[in-house]
């Protein structure tokens, strides 16, 4: 599904009846509206973003060339759980504006009266918080599934590698063999965006572990070069 638009209160007809509510005696129904905009606009916004960082999350796992990975069809789930939310979220959007026409056409046969009226007569409240709170469940659950990939992507890069998966226990000496062998594998290992990615946070993990860096490193032959070119020039 695609985005909602944003914000609510830019379309025309809630614009003139926000203006109407201004004048005096329909504070209350003015804030009342506005309450319900603000919260309708909000949960737009939550829902963008969901929607963003899950897309995101499927580019990553299509980066990722394992077709037995378990969280393609967990996002696939979400996906549709989130299409379902959408469309409960645009249906109210169009209830506002269906109201908010209606009221407008009320006004115009009946007088300002009619804004208190027909104001007083919009309940979505439930809806809006039925809405929230499926939103807040699926944002844990993209929260979730982007640890999950990324724990199992670490576990395959540390098994396939031979890299220990506590580097707590290790001595120092020890962990800069790690970190050499790290620096290896991010330059000349066939890696994937997300598995780089990866690579580049476990050696700054390594290296926040390590004194300031000295001579005696095991650097990567590429480094090594790089190093007595300029020591000629």
């Amino acid at each position: 599904m695609a985005e909602l638009a944003l914000p609510i209160s830019d379309n025309p007809d809630i614009k003139n009846l926000l203006e109407l509510m201004q004048s005096p005696g329909y504070e209350s129904e003015r804030e009342g509206f506005m309450s319900i905009l603000n919260y309708t606009d909000a949960l737009s916004d939550q829902y963008n973003k969901i929607m963003t960082e899950l897309t995101d999350l499927k580019e990553k796992i299509s980066d990722i060339t394992d077709r037995k990975n378990p969280v393609s069809a967990m996002i696939e789930h979400l996906t549709n759980v989130l299409t379902g939310i959408g469309e409960k979220l645009k249906t109210l959007k169009d209830n506002i504006f269906e109201f908010t026409k209606n009221t407008l056409d009320a006004v115009k046969d009946n007088s300002l009266s009619a804004v208190g009226a027909v104001a007083g007569s919009l309940h979505i409240h439930e809806g809006l918080e039925a809405i929230s709170k499926g939103l807040g469940s699926a944002a844990a659950k993209v929260e979730n599934l982007e640890n999950f990939h990324t724990e199992r992507i670490e576990s395959k890069l540390l098994t396939e590698f031979e890299i220990p998966s506590d580097l707590v226990s290790l001595s120092q000496e020890e962990l800069k063999t790690v970190y050499a062998e790290l620096l290896n594998i991010g330059m000349y290992e066939d890696l994937s965006l997300r598995e780089n990615a990866i690579v580049q946070d476990l050696i700054e993990e390594v290296e926040g572990m390590l004194p300031e860096r000295d001579n005696d490193f095991e650097q990567p032959q590429e480094l090594e070069l790089e190093a007595e070119q300029g020591e000629e020039l």
